[in-house]
């Protein structure tokens, strides 16, 4: 039963950080560049989630320094996985560019959930 909260938890959280990273970029693009507004946006929306998840979404509530250095390890790995998902799917369907974005967004979302709560948020020690 644990999981399955976890679960709707942790599919509440994700469209709000998503809309965390878009806000925050929009707001940002009116007075940097691009690039720029996309790395800030990139990390604040990522804090927010580390934050949601470790307190909310997986109840951890001690401080641990390798816990988050292994959710940005994952986070990074995501992204490239996300990235090469994403071209696998466009080398197989080349005009699938929304069909891309969705099912490589699915697949990561999927192995980010497994991956935070058996590895990021586990009890190691």
């Amino acid at each position: 039963m644990k999981i399955k909260k976890e679960i709707v938890r942790y599919l509440m959280v994700a469209p709000f950080v998503g809309s965390a990273d878009f806000g925050v970029y929009y707001l940002l693009i009116h007075f940097l560049p691009y690039s720029v507004s996309k790395a800030i946006s990139y990390v604040i929306s990522n804090g927010i989630g580390y934050l949601f998840n470790k307190y909310w979404i997986f109840k951890k509530k001690r401080s641990s320094y390798p816990e988050a250095a292994r959710y940005l390890i994952l986070d990074v790995l995501l992204l490239g996985f996300n990235v090469i998902a994403n071209q696998i799917i466009l080398n197989v369907w080349p005009h699938a560019v929304f069909l891309a974005l969705v099912i490589a967004g699915i697949l990561t979302m999927l192995l980010s959930f497994v991956s935070k709560k058996w590895w990021v948020f586990k009890s190691h020690g």
